[in-house]
């Protein structure tokens, strides 16, 4: 939830609750008042029914109206003023209708006599009625508008910020090196866009640092490993050697095998992660597979493996062409490396937007989650330098590609979805 609709929230909250609150208090409010009208009235007309009074000689001579009651009570009565509600029924409309009362007790000469004055309510009721709509309309008016206005306004004040997160939403190394300050009207925004300048240009720089030193390193290194391969070539072809020293120099040549693969191997890694493989083509995946198993095929009859190739669907993708081979081969060459010496067996299925690598081997030695990370091995081969299935991880990473490893009862299979 976005911070404006959140702040939006917590006034409507509040405004309703004044609302609430408010349209109550001022119902009461307008009632009391009317009823205080009107009970005003109902004195002003007993004080002037009274002072009519004084004139009569008998009061049994007056006549009880629809508004006006006077009956004689006992002589222990006390004078007193009482005002209330009062419904009563009218045969003519065939329903029941409010009053307010004024009950006063009145002595006129030796005698007590109670006055009953009553006033219809359905002018108070139809006015407390039609003030309760245009008070309710005012209100919604009043939130809406101050919702409206809280949005119009929050929008404008935030623009910046969400400038701000879309340019970083669209970040990207290889295409937008820094990110600039824009100044704006708000100080925090204009501090915030200043720290972000600062953080890309050091990002920046450090993303070069880095680059520059993964390129001087793999220069650097593969020049000595080169040498020491080809002075171990002219040791070996040398006359004087007994076989323990064969022994020695083939350990050391194997060792620097292992150092070239894994210098490669980071090597591809840091490209990919700096996005260096950049050009695009139009790759099929069947045509790709069947390619590369024809380069493996020497490897697969030696260990006596039986591979079969399935493709249900064809399967076009765009990406670089050097970094789907290196997917592909990993996945090819793990499968027959790991695999049981005479008699495995390796599934590949191309179906719909879908890959499926499945091959014979031995149990895992750790989850299969950690399949993917670095220098984890999960065979013994001193060749193996644990980053065929990290490399292959990153180039799904790169490509939004899903994967997943499992292994069910020594059946390993790797599932790529495109």
């Amino acid at each position: 939830m976005k911070l404006t609709a959140k702040s939006s929230i917590y006034y409507l909250i509040y405004t309703l609750f004044i609302f609430t609150v408010g349209t109550i208090l001022f119902y009461f409010l307008i009632r009391n008042i009317l009823f205080n009208a009107i009970d005003e009235a109902l004195h002003q007309e007993k004080n002037q029914l009274v002072e009519n009074l004084k004139y009569e000689k008998d009061f049994k001579e007056l006549q009880n109206s629809e508004f006006i009651e006077i009956i004689e009570v006992g002589a222990d009565s006390k004078p007193y003023d009482k005002y209330y509600n009062r419904s009563i029924y009218n045969a003519v409309k065939n329903e029941y209708v409010d009053y307010r009362e004024l009950k006063s007790v009145y002595k006129h000469g030796d005698n007590f006599y109670e006055i009953t004055i009553r006033q219809s309510l359905n002018e108070a009721e139809a006015l407390i009625n039609s003030i309760l709509p245009i008070e309710v309309t005012l209100f919604l008016g009043l939130i809406i508008g101050v919702l409206l206005i809280n949005r119009f306004i929050s929008n404008k004040i935030w623009q910046p910020f969400y400038d701000l997160v879309d340019r970083l939403k669209n970040y990207d190394l290889t295409n937008i090196k820094i990110i600039p300050y824009k100044k704006s009207n708000v100080d925090e925004f204009d501090e915030l866009s200043e720290i972000v300048e600062k953080m890309t240009t050091r990002i920046y720089k450090d993303f070069n640092s880095q680059k520059e030193f993964n390129e001087n390193s793999s220069h650097e290194l593969q020049t000595p490993l080169a040498i020491i391969r080809n002075k171990l070539e002219l040791l070996i072809q040398s006359k004087n050697l007994n076989d323990d020293d064969m022994v020695l120099i083939g350990s050391v040549f194997h060792t620097i095998n292992r150092l070239t693969q894994l210098n490669k191997g980071l090597i591809l890694l840091s490209k990919i992660e700096n996005n260096q493989y950049s050009e695009l083509s139009r790759i099929n995946i069947g045509q790709l597979l069947d390619t590369l198993l024809v380069s493996f095929e020497e490897l697969i009859n030696e260990k006596n493996i039986e591979v079969s190739l399935n493709i249900l669907k064809v399967i076009i993708i765009p990406a670089n062409q050097i970094l789907i081979e290196t997917l592909l081969f990993n996945l090819i060459s793990n499968a027959i490396k790991h695999n049981i010496n005479d008699g495995g067996t390796i599934s590949i299925t191309v179906s719909k937007n879908t890959l499926e690598i499945s091959n014979t081997g031995n149990d895992l030695p750790v989850e299969a989650e950690r399949m993917f990370d670095r220098f984890l091995k999960s065979s013994t081969s001193e060749m193996s330098v644990g980053l065929g299935l990290s490399i292959v991880k990153k180039i799904c990473d790169l490509y939004k590609f899903k994967i997943s490893y499992t292994c069910v009862n020594k059946i390993h299979t790797t599932i790529i979805e495109f």
